[in-house]
């Protein structure tokens, strides 16, 4: 996907915005205190993430959140795993197909020769 141009003047409005706003209020001001009028509250509320982010807002984004929450998540439980799977090499070899076995001692070869990275160094 191109990346969208930001509008000039959406932009010359979001850097005279004052996202610091009172909680109880839905319109926003400019960085002098004025209210914005009802043709700027429509062109910030119009304003895309792309615009929002490039001129340094916070833009909260759940579906992202919660994305990294969840590569956080199986990372974590992969890690988790594989510290039962050391301990209990033999029993989890038991339970392997012969392609997941053959599979399992390729990838510990390839990551007990990379393990020396972790050790403490001199």
């Amino acid at each position: 996907m191109p990346a969208v141009t930001p509008r000039p003047d959406v932009m010359a409005l979001l850097f005279d915005t004052d996202f610091k706003r009172p909680a109880d209020s839905l319109v926003f001001r400019h960085l002098d205190g004025r209210l914005f009028t009802e043709e700027e509250q429509a062109i910030v509320r119009n304003a895309t993430i792309e615009e929002l982010q490039a001129a340094g807002v916070h833009v909260d984004n759940p579906e992202a959140q919660a994305e990294a929450e969840a590569e956080a998540a199986a990372t974590t439980l992969a890690e988790l795993l594989l510290g039962y799977a050391v301990k209990h090499h033999r029993t989890l070899a038991a339970l392997m197909t012969d392609e997941d076995l053959i599979e399992y001692d390729r990838l510990g070869v390839i990551v007990a020769a990379g393990a020396d990275r972790f050790l403490p160094h001199d």
